[in-house]
């Protein structure tokens, strides 16, 4: 049974908005490679990249230090993408954490990821006269323009988080002007690592074929980094199919889509879903196509489970994650340069992390969600520094 994500959650809520209005491969194993293994191609650079991300992270300064005392008893309402779903728990629960630690209180408004629990969030928050709102985790401020305008006008500010790359930072502050801050996320770097790792593990021949999702907003861009590093690296000797199948349908068309792919295209050597909550049906094509020994997973999300499928050897070669409790002192970084009325950042920084057969046994035995990205204690003692209680 797939197991759920944010993304698969966000795109549930579009769905029911939308009907309101209208209604075992182990890393570094052989695989099939595309056209010939001639001539050789270069990936010192690639392989360096690689090495580089799968190093623990350390703790740099997003900008600079600030007074965040002045926060003190203040209190912020936190609407996450969906209360059920673990990245958004870890992250809710670091906020918390980030919280008390200069004092402020923040209130967690649980749902189970429709809209209309979103607006209720909002709408509560804003009678309760809470100091800011955090849209935590990718609840789109798309979808709450009327409530985001009743925030504003309230003298409540709202912060969004997770939803927008770095890159796009500047376009959604011109699409959502209500909104007073953003915490932006990497999504496209790591299209981009994911297509770093399949050159060097293939010597610069991959035939990928990457399954996207693009009602949610990272999604074409995730594809669009991918296949822009293939044609920057290696031109001549990789390429990728994108195809769009939506998250409602993935039980049904992800297992024969790629059975289908694979049994026409048998130099198809990686197959990637643009968010890893699909990797177990990406595995049952592969299964079903009979290709487990010529066809490698590479995935984004940092999911338990599909990090314990890297440590199992069964199919995933990589996968890109997040370290979700810095995660959440990033929001919290931001949210505290907001109250205080410090100009906020245009980036929170945050790491990525590629694992593979290397290092997937930092995240633990079994995998989980928290571990592998170095002690938390460095990120946050580094935080308290830069707000002035430490």
């Amino acid at each position: 049974m797939m197991r759920t994500t944010r993304f698969r959650a966000l795109t549930l809520s579009l769905a029911a908005m939308t009907l309101v209005a209208l209604a075992g491969c182990s890393e570094g194993g052989s695989a099939a490679t595309s056209g010939t293994q001639n001539p050789a191609i270069d990936t010192t650079a690639v392989k360096a990249l690689i090495d580089q991300a799968k190093a623990a992270p350390s703790f740099s300064a997003p900008g600079p230090a600030f007074d965040a005392s002045k926060a003190k008893g203040k209190v912020v309402a936190n609407i996450s993408l969906n209360s059920t779903v673990p990245f958004n728990q870890i992250v809710d629960a670091a906020m918390g954490d980030a919280g008390k630690a200069v004092g402020v209180k923040v209130v967690q408004f649980t749902n189970q990821g429709q809209v209309s629990q979103w607006i209720q969030g909002m709408d509560s928050a804003i009678a309760q006269k809470v100091d800011a709102i955090v849209l935590e985790g990718s609840p789109d401020p798309k979808l709450l323009g009327p409530q985001i305008a009743a925030a504003k006008a309230a003298g409540i500010p709202v912060i969004s988080t997770h939803l927008y790359d770095e890159s796009y930072i500047g376009s959604a502050k011109k699409d959502l002007p209500d909104v007073t801050a953003f915490v932006d996320a990497h999504h496209y770097r790591a299209g981009t690592l994911m297509a770093d790792y399949a050159i060097a593990q293939s010597g610069g021949h991959v035939n990928a074929y990457f399954v996207a999702s693009n009602e949610v907003q990272p999604s074409a861009g995730i594809a669009s980094a991918f296949s822009d590093e293939l044609k920057t690296r290696c031109p001549d000797s990789c390429k990728a199919k994108v195809v769009n199948i939506p998250i409602s349908n993935w039980a049904t068309d992800v297992p024969t889509q790629v059975q289908a792919a694979l049994l026409s295209d048998p130099t198809i050597n990686y197959v990637v879903p643009v968010f890893d909550g699909m990797t177990p049906l990406l595995g049952t094509g592969i299964t079903q196509a009979g290709k487990t020994d010529s066809v490698k997973i590479v995935a984004y999300n940092g999911t338990a489970s599909v990090l314990s499928m890297i440590q199992a050897k069964n199919l995933v070669a990589a996968e890109i994650g997040e370290p979700l409790e810095w995660l959440g002192w990033a929001n919290m970084d931001q949210v505290l340069r907001v109250l205080t009325g410090t100009a906020t950042l245009p980036s929170e920084k945050t790491p990525l992390r590629l694992f593979d057969s290397s290092n997937v046994n930092e995240t633990g035995t079994p995998a989980n969600q928290k571990d592998g990205y170095g002690d938390p204690a460095k990120f946050q003692d580094g935080y308290k520094t830069l707000w002035g209680v430490k």
